[in-house]
């Protein structure tokens, strides 16, 4: 280990001169010798001014980029090679970036030197007048404590970065409305999605979330650190709303709206997914290989992820307004009270009150008449397409789900379903037990119906395309008609929540998934409806009222369709639209 000398300072630094002034990444073996000498630690580092910039200031990103409004692709620069002053607290680009900031704050002509800076990424520390990567063993302490608040500081301030973005997309896309004259009745444009490897079942999926207007509005009301929210217990309960502040949304949650919000502007040119796509690969890592994948299971991972972000958030800040009791604080009154907000809070997250449903599935048995219930929330409903012809014979045990609708006399609808691997004669299993043997099943016969007790206000329909059929999976490619309009009203039960008895339940087609190919390779694309957004839907999940501006359509017809093949982007009428191969179906509801 070679430790050098003060008097040497000066020719080791001329030796260095020849090196290029900017902070290098490799990797050293002296790291534990070097810094140790580094005179200008001692008045280079001001601790309280680091504190202060960081929290005016959005972190890990170049404020010189910021007030330049640089965008790439329709989207704000957030550089990933950020270097921040120990002096000041200025983030900079550093040498990967086209205008290298951190490096031109240090040559910018000060009284005192700014000459340390700190990579966010790495956690290197460079001397700029040393020319030479410090260490945090250095003879002065502040040096390491600055390190390390600032390394506790990030897990604060990740899901606080994307938030605060926003706010610049949305000057963004005020400044353009302004330029086309703020027309309330404007229809937004159909951006492309750049695929970054075999990332087609992705995009498709993202063209039709960017036409949920509604998933829009419900993000854009509760994205700010603070926001409150009213919670109102079930009555049971007998307790009064409680108003709770939420925290900053999840890092996923963040990364969708900035998407979702970079998609609505009307700059033209494809739009890069990738950090969408990076953070969701986080939550779900089967999603990084970028092979081909199943655009349901994509949607499926992509709500479930954002509505888990959703309802830790919501648990948290009803935790915090309970001064965050424990187990060992917590009174039995104050967990009735922690448990009873929650259990009514978690249903508040936008994902449920946009897409979650309630299925009743119901069994019979007809030897006793018994009847069972079990209600289960659903994201879709998935649907098997039957093949006009079968090759070969089904077994009895293997048969899939296959639902008929019959008219009854009464004007009802019977809703029989064959349950798969039923097993010979017989489908319910019935259970008698003794206190000497095991409880043995005995199969008898039952009816099972599916009636839907709570309608969604977007309704998504999965068309079973991929299925196995021995031991190999194969894709059923007949072509499936799928109406403009649907009426759910058939498919109610009787006790269904959000439906008035009699009522039609209408919801109008405004985006289709469409796979073509076979097993073994295929491609992904989106028919989406770009319309103007439904007002009375807006205030029935919201409950307020807009303004006179959004108009409602004239007709369910009205708008255009659009088919997006990545970054294709193509004005097409609605015929095709209905001639395509379906896999998913978004429908949103009609009021």
């Amino acid at each position: 280990m070679r430790v050098k000398e003060p008097s040497k300072a000066l020719p080791e630094k001329a030796k260095r001169s020849k090196r290029p002034a900017v902070p290098r990444d490799e990797d050293s073996s002296d790291d534990i010798a070097v810094g140790f000498t580094c005179q200008h630690v001692s008045h280079a580092i001001s601790v309280s001014h680091v504190k202060k910039a960081i929290a005016e200031n959005v972190w890990s990103v170049c404020s010189e980029c910021l007030k330049e409004r640089r965008f790439c692709d329709g989207r704000p620069v957030l550089p990933s090679d950020i270097w921040l002053c120990l002096k000041c607290g200025f983030q900079g680009c550093g040498r990967n970036s086209e205008s290298h900031h951190s490096l031109k704050h240090y040559r910018s002509w000060r009284t005192e030197s700014h000459c340390i800076t700190i990579s966010l990424s790495t956690w290197i520390i460079w001397c700029y007048e040393c020319d030479e990567k410090l260490s945090t063993q250095c003879n002065k302490k502040v040096l390491a404590q600055t390190v390390d608040f600032l390394q506790k500081h990030v897990s604060k301030t990740q899901t606080s970065t994307f938030s605060r973005i926003l706010k610049l997309c949305e000057e963004k896309c005020e400044t353009g409305e302004q330029r086309k004259g703020r027309k309330g009745s404007s229809v937004p444009s159909v951006k492309g999605i750049s695929n970054l490897g075999n990332t087609c079942f992705f995009n498709a999926v993202m063209q039709n979330l960017a036409q949920s207007y509604i998933l829009m509005e419900l993000m854009n009301e509760n994205k700010e650190n603070g926001t409150k929210l009213r919670i109102f217990p079930s009555p049971d309960s007998q307790l009064d709303p409680l108003i709770v502040e939420l925290s900053s949304p999840g890092p996923l949650t963040s990364a969708l709206l900035v998407f979702l919000h970079s998609m609505k502007e009307t700059e033209k040119g494809p739009l890069s997914p990738k950090v969408l796509f990076n953070q969701l690969c986080q939550k779900a890592p089967r999603f990084k290989s970028f092979q081909q994948q199943d655009s349901q299971e994509l949607l499926h991972y992509l709500l479930d992820a954002v509505r888990t972000e959703e309802t830790k958030r919501i648990q948290a800040s009803i935790l915090k307004a309970f001064n965050n009791p424990t187990t060992k604080t917590a009174d039995d009154d104050t967990r009735k009270k922690v448990k009873a907000y929650g259990r009514e809070g978690v249903k508040m997250n936008f994902i449920d009150r946009i897409f979650i449903g309630e299925l009743t599935s119901t069994v019979m048995c007809e030897e006793c008449a018994n009847i069972s219930s079990v209600n289960d929330p659903f994201i879709d409903i998935s649907l098997p397409i039957i093949e006009e012809r079968v090759s070969k014979p089904v077994l009895l045990g293997r048969m899939s789900k296959c639902r008929s609708l019959q008219v009854t006399g009464n004007g009802q609808y019977s809703d029989t379903v064959t349950i798969e691997n039923t097993p010979p004669p017989g489908a319910t299993k019935n259970q008698s037990s003794s206190k000497d043997k095991k409880a043995e099943g005995v199969y008898t016969n039952a009816r099972k119906q599916l009636l839907i007790s709570a309608v969604p206000a977007i309704l998504i329909l999965h068309l079973k395309r991929f299925h196995q059929a021995g031991l190999s999976l194969r894709k059923v490619n007949r072509h499936v008609d799928f109406p403009l309009t649907l009426d759910l009203a058939p498919f109610c039960s009787a006790t269904c929540k959000n439906v008035s008895v009699g009522d039609k339940v209408l919801y109008g087609l405004y985006g289709v998934v469409e796979h073509s190919g076979s097993m073994r390779g295929g491609h992904y694309t989106a028919y989406v409806k770009v319309r103007p957004p439904s007002r009375k839907l807006l205030e029935y999940i919201t409950g307020k009222t807009y303004v006179p501006d959004v108009k409602e359509p004239d007709s369910e017809s009205a708008g255009q369709w659009v088919h997006v093949s990545d970054t294709c982007v193509q004005v097409v009428p609605e015929s095709r639209a209905l001639s395509a191969q379906a896999y998913l179906l978004f429908y949103e509801r009609i009021l």
